[in-house]
């Protein structure tokens, strides 16, 4: 048996709960996208200032700088530059007479002195007009040191030289003056080489045989004995 379809209404109905949800959903997305856009808005507002505030305040440090460039390029066109040079020297010769020590000096000097040889005057150099010697010195710290003597013979003197030249405490020694004491066989000289309290100059000291070893082994083999220093001794 078939039931029977009536419908006593005057309209027709019509479910309208999904239109008004889905409206409801499109009013919430649209809400919140707007206040999504307003969130990212007053955030990239608020960096923008920032970053303006930084442009400025770099741009005022900038403008800064060029001031004291100039300021400062025109306070160093009233000195004069040999004058600071020489103030330069002064003050770095200051600096190493405090710190050299005389007492190593000395100490170091007597351990390699032969008996023969007598210092009379030892100075060491500063500036860079007396002490020339140190520009073969590659170390803060090495001074150029002058000492004046007497030997009781030219080998005495050569053994001393020698001495200095295989030592890592000094370098680039120079004879420059060297007479004979009328009379005897004592010989007056001066020395100049570079001094490193602390004997970093061992890489330019080779091996030099003792000046009579040297001479003994020419005479043996028949030939001359090798040119020294003060050849043209008096």
């Amino acid at each position: 048996m078939r039931a029977l379809e009536l419908n006593l209404a005057s309209r027709p109905f019509q479910n309208n709960i999904p239109f008004w949800v889905g409206h409801v959903l499109l009013v919430i997305l649209v809400a919140g996208f707007g206040a999504c856009n307003v969130r990212t808005y007053l955030v990239t507002g608020r960096k923008i200032e920032a970053l303006q505030a930084d442009i400025g305040s770099v741009a005022r440090q900038l403008t800064e700088l060029e001031h004291r460039d100039d300021e400062a390029v025109k306070t160093a066109r009233f000195f004069d530059l040999k004058t600071l040079q020489a103030q330069a020297d002064k003050s770095n010769d200051i600096i190493l007479r405090r710190g050299l020590s005389w007492t190593r000096l000395f100490n170091q000097l007597e351990e390699i002195i032969p008996y023969e040889v007598r210092a009379t005057a030892i100075k060491p150099l500063y500036g860079t007009r007396e002490g020339g010697a140190a520009r073969g010195a590659n170390f803060d710290g090495v001074v150029p040191v002058s000492v004046e003597g007497d030997a009781q013979s030219l080998e005495a003197f050569l053994e001393f030289e020698r001495a200095l030249i295989m030592d890592p405490h000094y370098s680039a020694v120079e004879p420059l003056r060297t007479e004979s004491i009328l009379g005897s066989n004592d010989v007056a000289f001066e020395l100049r080489f570079n001094y490193d309290p602390e004997g970093r100059l061992g890489g330019e000291h080779p091996e030099i045989p003792h000046i009579l070893d040297a001479a003994r082994r020419a005479a043996e083999e028949g030939g001359e004995a090798p040119p020294s220093a003060l050849q043209g001794l008096p």
